[in-house]
Protein backbone atom coordinates (compact mmCIF):
# COMPACT_ATOMS: atom_id res chain seq x y z
CA UNK A 1 0.00 0.00 0.00
CA UNK A 2 0.92 3.60 -0.42
CA UNK A 3 0.84 6.79 1.25
CA UNK A 4 -1.70 9.14 -0.67
CA UNK A 5 0.77 11.70 -0.52
CA UNK A 6 2.79 10.36 -2.39
CA UNK A 7 0.98 8.82 -5.10
CA UNK A 8 0.39 12.78 -5.75
CA UNK A 9 3.89 13.74 -5.41
CA UNK A 10 3.83 14.88 -2.30
CA UNK A 11 2.71 18.25 -2.79
CA UNK A 12 4.63 21.35 -1.65
CA UNK A 13 3.78 24.33 0.50
CA UNK A 14 2.17 26.69 -2.18
CA UNK A 15 0.97 24.11 -4.62
CA UNK A 16 -2.99 23.74 -4.89
CA UNK A 17 -4.45 19.97 -5.47
CA UNK A 18 -7.67 20.87 -7.24
CA UNK A 19 -10.20 17.61 -7.46
CA UNK A 20 -13.32 16.87 -9.73
CA UNK A 21 -15.57 14.75 -10.14
CA UNK A 22 -19.26 13.53 -10.85
CA UNK A 23 -22.01 13.00 -8.36
CA UNK A 24 -20.45 9.98 -6.42
CA UNK A 25 -17.27 9.75 -8.02
CA UNK A 26 -15.98 10.15 -4.10
CA UNK A 27 -13.64 13.48 -4.93
CA UNK A 28 -14.72 14.76 -1.67
CA UNK A 29 -13.27 11.83 0.11
CA UNK A 30 -10.19 11.95 -1.89
CA UNK A 31 -9.43 15.60 -0.66
CA UNK A 32 -9.88 15.34 2.52
CA UNK A 33 -7.58 11.53 2.78
CA UNK A 34 -5.16 13.97 0.77
CA UNK A 35 -5.42 16.63 3.19
CA UNK A 36 -4.83 14.20 6.40
CA UNK A 37 -2.11 12.52 4.01
CA UNK A 38 -0.17 15.47 3.92
CA UNK A 39 -0.42 16.62 7.51
CA UNK A 40 0.88 13.13 8.46
CA UNK A 41 3.53 12.94 5.91
CA UNK A 42 4.66 16.75 5.67
CA UNK A 43 5.13 19.95 8.52
CA UNK A 44 3.28 21.90 6.64
CA UNK A 45 -0.01 22.99 7.09
CA UNK A 46 -2.67 22.48 4.92
CA UNK A 47 -5.70 24.14 3.37
CA UNK A 48 -8.74 22.48 2.67
CA UNK A 49 -11.19 24.32 0.80
CA UNK A 50 -14.55 23.49 -0.59
CA UNK A 51 -15.54 24.68 -3.39
CA UNK A 52 -18.47 21.92 -4.05
CA UNK A 53 -21.50 24.68 -5.18
CA UNK A 54 -23.63 21.42 -6.73
CA UNK A 55 -23.94 20.43 -3.01
CA UNK A 56 -24.42 23.27 -1.22
CA UNK A 57 -25.67 21.30 1.99
CA UNK A 58 -22.10 19.76 2.36
CA UNK A 59 -19.51 21.70 4.69
CA UNK A 60 -16.07 20.28 5.24
CA UNK A 61 -16.71 21.17 9.26
CA UNK A 62 -18.42 18.29 9.85
CA UNK A 63 -15.79 15.91 9.64
CA UNK A 64 -13.79 18.21 11.88
CA UNK A 65 -14.78 16.46 15.32
CA UNK A 66 -13.10 13.18 13.53
CA UNK A 67 -10.08 14.25 13.59
CA UNK A 68 -7.15 14.42 16.36
CA UNK A 69 -5.79 17.33 17.85
CA UNK A 70 -2.43 17.73 15.90
CA UNK A 71 -4.94 16.90 12.44
CA UNK A 72 -7.25 19.86 13.30
CA UNK A 73 -4.73 21.96 14.48
CA UNK A 74 -2.81 22.02 10.99
CA UNK A 75 -5.75 21.62 8.58
CA UNK A 76 -7.30 24.68 7.51
CA UNK A 77 -11.13 24.35 6.60
CA UNK A 78 -12.36 26.83 4.34
CA UNK A 79 -16.18 27.57 5.04
CA UNK A 80 -18.60 30.38 4.75
CA UNK A 81 -19.36 33.21 7.11
CA UNK A 82 -20.67 31.66 10.70
CA UNK A 83 -23.47 33.38 9.90
CA UNK A 84 -23.97 31.75 7.16
CA UNK A 85 -23.21 28.22 7.61
CA UNK A 86 -26.49 26.06 7.43
CA UNK A 87 -27.73 28.67 4.48
CA UNK A 88 -28.91 26.68 1.37
CA UNK A 89 -27.00 28.86 -1.10
CA UNK A 90 -23.33 28.34 -2.40
CA UNK A 91 -21.60 31.28 -0.41
CA UNK A 92 -17.51 31.72 -0.27
CA UNK A 93 -15.48 33.75 2.59
CA UNK A 94 -14.54 37.14 1.48
CA UNK A 95 -10.82 36.11 1.29
CA UNK A 96 -11.03 33.37 -0.84
CA UNK A 97 -9.17 34.87 -3.39
CA UNK A 98 -5.72 35.41 -0.83
CA UNK A 99 -6.25 32.14 0.89
CA UNK A 100 -6.13 30.12 -2.89
CA UNK A 101 -3.20 32.72 -3.84
CA UNK A 102 -1.10 31.56 -0.42
CA UNK A 103 2.43 30.34 -0.59
CA UNK A 104 2.20 29.45 3.10
CA UNK A 105 0.11 26.25 3.01
CA UNK A 106 -0.85 23.61 0.33
CA UNK A 107 -4.11 24.06 -0.69
CA UNK A 108 -6.33 20.63 -1.56
CA UNK A 109 -9.47 21.97 -3.16
CA UNK A 110 -13.06 20.05 -3.76
CA UNK A 111 -15.14 21.35 -6.61
CA UNK A 112 -18.32 20.41 -7.95
CA UNK A 113 -18.38 17.71 -11.52
CA UNK A 114 -20.92 18.68 -13.74
CA UNK A 115 -20.46 21.96 -15.94
CA UNK A 116 -21.99 23.75 -13.61
CA UNK A 117 -20.29 22.82 -10.57
CA UNK A 118 -16.60 23.04 -12.30
CA UNK A 119 -17.17 26.55 -13.28
CA UNK A 120 -17.20 27.35 -9.74
CA UNK A 121 -13.86 27.33 -9.93
CA UNK A 122 -13.29 28.28 -13.05
CA UNK A 123 -14.09 32.28 -11.62
CA UNK A 124 -10.82 31.98 -9.50
CA UNK A 125 -9.53 29.97 -12.63
CA UNK A 126 -6.03 33.36 -13.13
CA UNK A 127 -5.43 33.07 -9.59
CA UNK A 128 -5.19 29.00 -9.17
CA UNK A 129 -3.32 29.29 -12.84
CA UNK A 130 -0.73 31.72 -11.05
CA UNK A 131 0.79 29.59 -9.08
CA UNK A 132 1.41 26.07 -9.25
CA UNK A 133 -1.68 23.23 -9.36
CA UNK A 134 -2.66 20.27 -10.53
CA UNK A 135 -6.67 18.85 -11.41
CA UNK A 136 -7.39 15.48 -11.09
CA UNK A 137 -10.54 13.69 -12.07
CA UNK A 138 -11.97 11.41 -9.53
CA UNK A 139 -13.99 8.41 -11.56
CA UNK A 140 -16.50 5.66 -9.70
CA UNK A 141 -17.16 3.59 -12.61
CA UNK A 142 -20.06 1.78 -11.01
CA UNK A 143 -21.92 5.58 -11.25
CA UNK A 144 -24.71 6.19 -13.35
CA UNK A 145 -23.13 6.74 -16.49
CA UNK A 146 -19.82 6.10 -16.10
CA UNK A 147 -19.96 2.63 -17.07
CA UNK A 148 -19.01 3.05 -20.82
CA UNK A 149 -16.12 4.52 -22.81
CA UNK A 150 -18.59 6.95 -24.34
CA UNK A 151 -19.56 8.06 -20.53
CA UNK A 152 -16.28 8.50 -19.21
CA UNK A 153 -15.30 10.57 -22.12
CA UNK A 154 -18.48 13.31 -21.83
CA UNK A 155 -17.74 13.52 -18.64
CA UNK A 156 -14.06 14.63 -18.65
CA UNK A 157 -15.08 16.85 -21.71
CA UNK A 158 -17.58 18.19 -19.18
CA UNK A 159 -15.41 19.05 -16.45
CA UNK A 160 -12.29 20.68 -18.81
CA UNK A 161 -14.78 22.49 -20.53
CA UNK A 162 -16.22 23.70 -17.39
CA UNK A 163 -13.23 24.48 -14.93
CA UNK A 164 -10.93 25.81 -17.74
CA UNK A 165 -8.08 24.16 -16.37
CA UNK A 166 -5.44 21.99 -17.62
CA UNK A 167 -5.97 18.17 -16.41
CA UNK A 168 -3.50 16.87 -14.60
CA UNK A 169 -4.16 12.91 -13.99
CA UNK A 170 -6.71 10.79 -13.01
CA UNK A 171 -7.71 8.50 -9.80
CA UNK A 172 -9.74 5.45 -9.89
CA UNK A 173 -11.95 5.26 -7.18
CA UNK A 174 -14.96 2.43 -8.14
CA UNK A 175 -16.47 1.07 -5.32
CA UNK A 176 -20.10 -0.34 -4.28
CA UNK A 177 -19.02 0.46 -0.53
CA UNK A 178 -18.90 -2.42 1.63
CA UNK A 179 -19.86 -4.85 -1.35
CA UNK A 180 -16.85 -3.63 -3.38
CA UNK A 181 -14.79 -6.91 -5.12
CA UNK A 182 -11.33 -7.21 -6.19
CA UNK A 183 -13.02 -7.32 -9.74
CA UNK A 184 -14.97 -4.25 -9.44
CA UNK A 185 -11.70 -2.21 -8.23
CA UNK A 186 -9.22 -3.99 -11.43
CA UNK A 187 -11.90 -3.87 -13.60
CA UNK A 188 -12.64 0.35 -12.51
CA UNK A 189 -8.74 0.70 -12.77
CA UNK A 190 -8.76 -0.63 -16.14
CA UNK A 191 -11.72 1.31 -17.50
CA UNK A 192 -9.96 4.53 -16.77
CA UNK A 193 -6.41 3.82 -17.65
CA UNK A 194 -8.32 3.09 -21.05
CA UNK A 195 -9.53 6.41 -20.70
CA UNK A 196 -6.16 8.19 -19.62
CA UNK A 197 -4.71 6.40 -22.35
CA UNK A 198 -6.80 7.90 -25.25
CA UNK A 199 -6.44 11.29 -23.33
CA UNK A 200 -2.79 11.18 -22.54
CA UNK A 201 -3.29 10.98 -19.04
CA UNK A 202 -1.54 9.05 -16.28
CA UNK A 203 -4.15 7.21 -13.73
CA UNK A 204 -2.17 8.14 -10.11
CA UNK A 205 -4.19 6.47 -7.38
CA UNK A 206 -6.26 3.78 -6.90
CA UNK A 207 -7.89 3.87 -4.10
CA UNK A 208 -9.88 1.41 -1.78
CA UNK A 209 -11.37 1.72 1.61
CA UNK A 210 -10.32 -0.63 4.96
CA UNK A 211 -13.61 -2.72 4.70
CA UNK A 212 -12.02 -4.72 1.90
CA UNK A 213 -8.48 -3.68 1.30
CA UNK A 214 -7.00 -7.02 2.50
CA UNK A 215 -8.78 -8.70 0.16
CA UNK A 216 -8.17 -6.58 -2.54
CA UNK A 217 -4.11 -6.13 -2.20
CA UNK A 218 -2.94 -9.12 -3.56
CA UNK A 219 -5.19 -9.90 -5.85
CA UNK A 220 -4.54 -7.09 -8.09
CA UNK A 221 -2.87 -6.75 -11.21
CA UNK A 222 0.67 -5.39 -10.40
CA UNK A 223 0.06 -2.02 -12.52
CA UNK A 224 -3.60 -1.29 -10.26
CA UNK A 225 -1.39 -2.48 -7.39
CA UNK A 226 1.14 -0.01 -7.39
CA UNK A 227 -1.23 2.37 -7.26
CA UNK A 228 -3.08 1.28 -4.36
CA UNK A 229 -3.88 3.74 -1.27
CA UNK A 230 -6.43 3.23 1.48
CA UNK A 231 -8.76 5.78 2.43
CA UNK A 232 -11.07 6.74 5.49
CA UNK A 233 -14.67 6.91 4.55
CA UNK A 234 -15.75 9.89 6.06
CA UNK A 235 -19.55 9.82 4.74
CA UNK A 236 -20.37 6.54 6.63
CA UNK A 237 -19.03 7.46 9.23
CA UNK A 238 -20.80 11.01 9.89
CA UNK A 239 -24.09 9.17 9.04
CA UNK A 240 -23.35 7.29 12.28
CA UNK A 241 -23.29 10.59 14.22
CA UNK A 242 -26.30 11.93 12.59
CA UNK A 243 -24.33 14.37 10.00
CA UNK A 244 -26.73 15.83 6.92
CA UNK A 245 -23.86 15.83 4.73
CA UNK A 246 -23.39 14.63 1.65
CA UNK A 247 -20.33 13.15 0.00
Amino acid sequence: MRELADLFGRPRTGQSIVFAGPSGSGKTEVAINLALSLIRVTTSPVTLCDLDVVKPYFRLRDMLRLLTEDEAKRLIIVEPEHRLLHADIPTFPRNLYALLSSQETIKVIDVGGDAIGAGAVAQFRETIIAGDYSLYIVVNTLRPGMDSPDGLKRMLTTIRSGARLEVTGLVANTNLQAETTVEDVQRGYDAVKTLGDSEGLPVVAVLVSPEYADQVVHRLAPGAAGLLSVIRVFNRILDTVGSQTEF
